[in-house]
């Protein structure tokens, strides 16, 4: 959507400008020719580094529920017998989850409480001889003992869209202790080994699980359409043409989790809605620090026929009042004219009726962002008229120079705009998600009229954060 209004909105003011710089005086001979280049430079690649915060409710839900609330010894409430003498039984009961997580290393703490029960008799030959002597921790109105727990893991995003986890067991420390002194034996490090192999396992199982999610069946469709040309209203078809993709560091703050997405593009607008002949496969996920900017340069490429309908769009059945006469806006043509010139056909009717030509070569000071066509002809007349039209349109952009002549100051223009510009970056995308930024910096960087089609570059700073809809109160 950013890109539907900083590009396109800017495109049909840029076809509009060549209607605003005319002299005025009152010839139809040409000025003096323009020297321009005959292309313009290659644009570097652009960036789009974009923060993502979501809030973690959902996801640390999800974890707690895939965490057992309890761990037992087998075959619980029954007795485990590992030797002919031993015997014992215990269930350990967990609480929340207490996460943390900063650069993709997660850390999980969690309490719990124990109870277990055992016994020991006499055998002979391997068998029991003697009735058994039992004594337990935790049962009837004893309290249950305390274990504090401390699992971390390591995530890491692989080049091939999948993701990695180191999990592990950091921590199991028993504060209360249990010593059955019936037959005087400290059995808590029983327990403790108990949980700690329920434990490993789990991480284990939860290390595959995640090792077996491929979102490269996300990343696809979306790579796809970026590729792809997507309508933009009137405008014309936006592709992305991303080369690589990234994505940074994890972190937990405050009930959120943050992370940032980016890519490495090369964003073009155009008239042709022809599709690609191919589409390149995925590129390798990289993964970097978290980054945060948009540093954009869009190529606009749109033939003649395309800029012709845009205008009159823009122009059609406009009213303008022009020394006492009503000048109603009919028509209005754009053409190729050769030598990087221009040529525009208005018909008007109203007070008079009639046609006026204008033609010259679009010059761009990039530095100053004014644009103006010194070397205009025109029919007699129309230069007055044109400039009138331009004033209207431009609300007081056109301004003169000292030696007479007009020209649309550009920077003005985008500076008036910049606050529709930002409402569009500060806006609900969906149910769940809500994107917030400013527009920093906007600017055409280059113009030149070509045969068949005109081309513009545009330059945008911006920074954009992707907010999920439930961290905004």
């Amino acid at each position: 959507m950013i890109m539907k209004y900083l590009m396109s909105s800017s495109m049909v003011l840029v076809c509009c400008l060549a209607l605003s710089c005319s002299t005025s005086r009152k010839t139809t001979a040409p000025l003096a020719r323009v020297n321009t280049p005959e292309s313009l430079p290659e644009l570097p690649a652009s960036e789009i580094d974009l923060p993502l915060k979501v809030d973690a409710r959902f996801v640390l839900a999800k974890a707690d529920s895939l965490v057992p609330r309890q761990f037992t010894s087998e075959g619980w409430p029954n007795y485990t017998q590992p030797s002919c003498d031993f015997r014992y039984k215990y269930r350990f009961l967990r609480s929340g989850l207490m996460v943390s997580c900063l650069n993709n290393h997660i850390g999980v703490r969690l309490t719990g409480n124990y109870q277990i029960s055992g016994g020991r008799c006499l055998c002979a030959t391997d068998k029991p001889v003697s009735p058994w002597v039992s004594g337990s921790c935790g049962f009837g109105n004893e309290p249950m003992r305390r274990v504090n727990i401390t699992v971390s893991s390591q995530l890491s995003f692989l080049p091939d869209y999948h993701i990695r986890t180191a999990t592990r067991t950091d921590k199991l420390e028993a504060l209360d202790r249990c010593s059955v002194s019936l037959f005087s034996s400290d059995v808590t490090q029983q327990v403790l080994d108990s949980i700690r192999s329920s434990l490993s396992a789990f991480c284990s199982t939860l290390d595959e699980t995640i090792a077996g999610m491929d979102f490269r069946t996300m990343a696809k469709p979306m790579l796809e359409k970026s590729y792809g040309k997507t309508p933009i209203s009137k405008y014309g078809y936006l592709s992305i043409n991303p080369s690589s993709l990234r994505v940074g560091r994890l972190n937990y703050l405050r009930d959120s989790f943050s992370i940032s997405v980016g890519l490495t593009c090369r964003p073009e607008l155009t008239s042709d809605s022809t599709a690609p002949a191919s589409i390149p496969g995925l590129p390798m996920l990289k993964s970097t620090e978290n980054g945060n900017g948009v540093s954009l340069y869009l190529n606009a490429r749109y033939d003649y026929a395309f800029l012709s309908k845009l205008l009159n769009d823009t122009l059609r059945n406009r009213v303008f009042e022009f020394k006492g006469r009503t000048i109603v806006i009919r028509e209005v043509s754009m053409r190729g004219a050769g030598n990087h010139q221009v040529e525009f056909k208005i018909d008007f009717e109203g007070s008079n009726k009639g046609r006026v030509y204008l033609r010259g070569t679009p010059v761009l000071d990039t530095a100053k962002q004014i644009l103006t066509i010194p070397d205009i002809s025109y029919s007699l007349e129309s230069g007055d008229l044109i400039l009138k039209i331009a004033k209207s349109l431009f609300r007081n952009k056109i301004r003169q120079t000292l030696n007479g002549k007009s020209y649309l100051d550009v920077g003005a223009l985008v500076k008036s705009n910049l606050p529709m510009l930002d409402s569009v970056l500060n806006r609900k995308l969906s149910a769940t998600l809500i994107s917030t930024g400013k527009i920093n910096q906007l600017r055409l960087i280059g113009l030149m009229a070509q045969n068949d089609l005109m081309q513009v570059q545009i330059y945008t700073n911006a920074t954009i954060s992707l907010v999920d809809a439930e961290n905004i109160h």
